[in-house]
C-alpha cells in the first residue's frame, strides 16, 4: 500500500521522485518544473549508481544523444554562421534567430544529456509505481475539472470540436502536449499492471479506476494525437500481455468492447469523430481544408518533404530557419490557403529532419527500439510498443519542440529502462543485497 515507509524514510534522496515532481509542476509553472527536472538530472550524474547495461542498448541509447546533439548543433550554427541566410531570404535579424535557437537547444537539452547518462548506465530507483499518485493524482485533478468545465459549456465547445478547436483546460500545457502527457501516462500505468510490478491488491484497484477515469478524460478533451499514442500503444502492449495470458483474452476483450462502447456515447468523442470523418474526405477529395487540421497538416506535410529532396537536407538541413524556408515553400508552391492557415510543419520527423538532416532523425526513429527493455521479455516488448505508439504520435505534431513534450520522453524513457537494482547493479545497496537473500 502506498506510501512505502522505508522508501519515504531511507531511499527517498536515491529515486527519481524529483522527475514525478517535475511533471506535476509543469501544468502551473513551466520554470519550476525545470528547476525540479534540472536537479533530476544533477541525482542521476551524482547520486545514480552504474548498472550492467546490454551493449545494443548502450550504443543505441549513446547514438540517440549523438543525434539530438547533432540536432542541436545544427540549430545553433545556423543561427550564428550565417548558414540560414544562405539558404533563403529570411526577414528575421541574427539576434532573434540566435534567441530562438537558443530556445530550441535549452529546451531539447536535458533528453540529450539524460539520453547520453542512460547510455553510460546511469540510473535511479524509479518510485513509479511505489508512488503512482504523484504521477496520476495531478493529470486527473485537471482532467476532471475540465471534464466539468467541459458540460458547463457543452453546446459552446462541442461546436469547437467540430470545428477542430481545442477545449480549454485548467493547465499551461499546450492542449495536444497534455494528451500526449495524458496518454503517455495510461501507457505506463498499464505496463506496470502487466508486468505486476503494483504487488498491494488495493492499490492496484485504485490505479485500474484512475486509468479508467483518465481514458475517459481523455476522450472528451484530448486531442487525435493523444487518443493515437493511447489505442497505439494501448493495443500492441495487451495483444503481448494476451499472447502470454489466453485465459484472460475474452474478459479483455468484452471489457474493452464494453469501455468503447460507452464512450462513443458521448457528444464530445461523436463530434470528433464526424470531424474526423468531414476532415479525411475533404483531404482526400481535394477541398477546401482552410477549417480542417488533419487537411492543413497534409498540405504543410507535403510542402515540408518537397523541401527535404534537396541535396543540403540529407545532412544539414535548414537550421532554426524551418518555419521560414516553409513558408517561402508555400509560396513557390502556390498552396491554396490564406497566410493566417499555413501552419507549421506539425511533423516531428519531417521538422526534425529539415532542422539538421534526415539522417539524424531517421536515426533517432529507429534506435529508439533498441533503447529500451528491463532484461525481460515483457519489459522489452512493453517498451518498444510505447516507443512505437510515440513514434506514431509525434507524425501529427513537433513534441520535442517544446518543454511538456521533451518531459514526456524524459518521462517515458525513465519509467521504461532498467532501473538500478540487486541483480545488475556494479554497487549493491545493502537494501538490494537483503532481496536478493530473501
Amino acid at each position: 500500500m502506498w506510501p512505502n515507509k522505508a522508501l519515504l524514510e531511507r531511499d527517498l534522496w536515491r529515486t527519481d521522485i524529483l522527475l514525478w515532481v517535475s511533471l506535476g509542476f509543469v501544468h502551473i509553472s513551466p520554470a519550476l518544473s525545470s528547476i525540479a527536472l534540472g536537479l533530476f538530472i544533477f541525482q542521476l550524474v551524482f547520486v545514480g549508481e552504474t548498472v550492467q547495461t546490454p551493449g545494443v542498448q548502450r550504443w543505441a541509447l549513446f547514438l540517440m544523444a549523438m543525434a539530438l546533439c547533432w540536432n542541436l548543433l545544427s540549430l545553433w550554427d545556423s543561427a550564428h554562421t550565417g548558414l540560414v541566410t544562405q539558404s533563403f531570404v529570411s526577414d528575421k535579424a541574427a539576434a532573434d534567430l540566435q534567441k530562438m535557437a537558443l530556445g530550441k537547444l535549452l529546451i531539447k537539452l536535458p533528453w540529450m544529456i539524460v539520453l547520453g547518462l542512460y547510455a553510460a548506465g546511469r540510473r535511479l530507483n524509479t518510485v513509479l509505481y511505489r508512488a503512482w499518485p504523484v504521477v496520476v493524482l495531478p493529470l486527473l485533478w485537471i482532467g476532471v475539472s475540465s471534464v466539468i468545465h467541459y458540460f458547463q459549456h457543452r453546446a459552446f465547445y462541442d461546436q469547437m470540436v467540430l470545428e477542430s478547436k481545442p477545449i480549454p483546460l485548467y493547465s499551461t500545457v499546450y492542449h495536444i502536449e497534455f494528451a500526449v502527457m495524458m496518454g503517455g501516462v495510461v501507457l505506463l500505468m498499464l505496463h506496470g499492471l502487466m508486468q505486476g510490478k503494483v504487488k498491494d491488491v488495493f492499490s492496484r484497484k485504485l490505479l485500474i479506476l484512475g486509468v479508467i477515469m483518465l481514458v475517459v478524460c481523455m476522450h472528451i478533451l484530448g486531442s487525435r494525437t493523444g487518443l493515437i499514442l493511447l489505442y497505439a500503444g494501448g493495443s500492441m502492449m495487451t495483444l503481448l500481455f494476451l499472447k502470454r495470458q489466453l485465459k484472460q483474452l475474452v474478459k479483455v476483450v468484452l471489457a474493452g468492447l464494453l469501455l468503447l462502447g460507452g464512450l462513443t456515447m458521448l457528444p464530445s468523442v461523436q463530434n470528433r469523430i464526424a470531424n474526423t470523418i468531414e476532415d479525411l474526405n475533404t483531404t482526400v477529395n481535394g477541398g477546401d481544408v482552410t477549417h480542417q487540421s488533419f487537411g492543413q497538416r497534409w498540405i504543410a506535410w507535403n510542402t515540408a518533404a518537397a523541401q527535404l529532396k534537396k541535396p543540403l537536407s540529407a545532412v544539414l538541413g535548414y537550421g532554426v530557419g524551418v518555419d521560414d524556408v516553409l513558408r517561402d515553400a508555400y509560396d513557390q508552391l502556390s498552396v491554396r490557403l490564406a497566410e493566417r492557415h499555413r501552419i507549421g510543419v506539425h511533423n516531428q520527423w519531417l521538422e526534425g529532419a529539415m532542422q539538421s538532416g534526415w539522417i539524424s532523425f531517421l536515426s533517432i526513429l529507429l534506435l529508439g527500439f533498441f533503447a529500451f527493455g528491463d532484461g525481460s521479455l515483457g519489459g522489452k516488448t512493453g517498451g518498444r510498443s510505447v516507443w512505437l505508439a510515440l513514434v506514431m504520435a509525434m507524425m501529427f505534431e513537433s513534441l520535442m519542440e517544446r518543454q511538456a513534450g521533451i518531459l514526456m520522453l524524459i518521462v517515458v524513457f525513465q519509467g521504461l529502462m532498467h532501473e538500478k537494482n540487486g541483480s545488475n547493479s556494479e554497487i549493491k545497496t545493502e537494501y538490494a543485497l537483503n532481496d536478493e537473500n530473501k
